[in-house]
């Protein structure tokens, strides 16, 4: 068993640096967009003691905290591609993400990670690209439960390297398996 608790501190620290950046980027965007900046107290059930806090008018914040939403989804996404290029697998992308396996549920944190960047919607065209830093070729990913790693990654060049050490690893994975 390994100690978890520095991790968690880390995360959680990283959690509250995130909601505080944020929370100024609301208040940036609403102020460099024209929208309107008001003051609140700090208690809303003290307004006796005085104390306010400058903040985004209600509606131009929720305007804002979408779009920040939408823009932050797609910077999570790039990042998933980098990962995926870098040479990462869908289960330590999942850990990043915040997923674990979940047995009630029969999914594994590497198809939760696949769903998040992939979509949930079930198709047989659900994918999600990517390129091999191996053979510089554009990978169709269809996810850590398609199989084969050729089947996963469709798209590597002749001689990939990156795909040959997959496919070796999957190959173990199956003889040791065999071997039970």
């Amino acid at each position: 068993m390994t100690n978890q608790a520095p991790d968690r501190t880390v995360r959680q620290y990283a959690a509250d640096l995130a909601r505080q950046w944020a929370a100024r980027a609301v208040l940036g965007i609403v102020r460099d967009s024209g929208g309107q900046v008001v003051e609140r107290p700090v208690f809303r059930d003290r307004s006796d003691l005085d104390l306010k806090v400058t903040g985004a008018d209600p509606m131009a914040g929720l305007r804002a905290a979408t779009g920040l939403k939408q823009a932050s989804r797609k910077l999570s996404l790039d990042y998933v591609r980098y990962v995926r290029e870098d040479g990462h697998s869908w289960h330590d992308i999942g850990v990043a993400l915040g997923f674990s396996d979940d047995t009630e549920l029969g999914i594994s944190a590497a198809e939760a990670a696949y769903d998040y960047a992939a979509g949930t919607a079930m198709s047989a065209w659900r994918s999600f690209a990517w390129v091999c830093q191996h053979c510089r070729a554009t990978i169709i990913d269809h996810g850590p439960e398609a199989g084969h790693p050729a089947d996963c990654e469709e798209g590597h060049a002749d001689g990939c390297t990156r795909l040959a050490a997959a496919v070796a690893v999957w190959a173990a994975l199956w003889d040791d398996e065999a071997d039970q």
